[in-house]
């Protein structure tokens, strides 16, 4: 699998669509301990993230990921939006200009997305946030990336 600017928006797309099928779920979680807009928050963000990359027709998979950053700051409310806005926006500019990414470049990618949480949220691992589930995932990445195997691959295992 290449990863190009077809793949990069292929992949916001399966996202808006994944947490449009379960943002009942996930407002329900939010809603037993928080204040019960994280899936209508995370449903409007990436559908803005969308139209921003419509809008902009990126010319490569770095400006979708900077382009999808800045339409989900722009209509996620919460702390929810600024963390995976700046997330994507991180990511896309460590991937630069080149309109195709191997596996490796995607995990300097995805760490330089998760420095940007743990910068804006302050928080480690361990701390009990996003950064728990995150972390792992992109180690999991990296490590089949450095083995040199294809994305698809890494990207399997980061999801286990």
């Amino acid at each position: 699998m290449t990863f190009d600017t077809q793949t990069a928006t292929a992949w916001i797309t399966a996202a808006e669509a994944a947490v449009k099928a379960d943002e009942a779920r996930l407002t329900g979680l939010d809603a037993a301990i928080g204040d019960g807009d994280h899936g209508a928050n995370m449903a409007r963000g990436l559908a803005a993230a969308l139209t921003n990359i419509a809008e902009r027709g990126p010319a490569t998979p770095g400006d979708v990921l900077v382009a999808a950053g800045r339409g989900i700051v722009a209509k996620t409310g919460g702390a929810s939006g600024p963390l995976y806005g700046s997330a994507f926006r991180r990511a896309g500019k460590a991937l630069g200009e080149s309109t195709t990414v191997e596996a490796a470049e995607l995990g300097a990618a995805l760490e330089a997305a998760l420095t940007a949480i743990k910068e804006l949220g302050g928080a480690n691992e361990g701390d009990k946030t996003m950064i728990d589930a995150l972390a792992p995932a992109v180690a999991a990445f990296q490590a089949v990336a450095a083995d040199g195997g294809p994305i698809a691959a890494a990207a399997a295992a980061a999801a286990d």
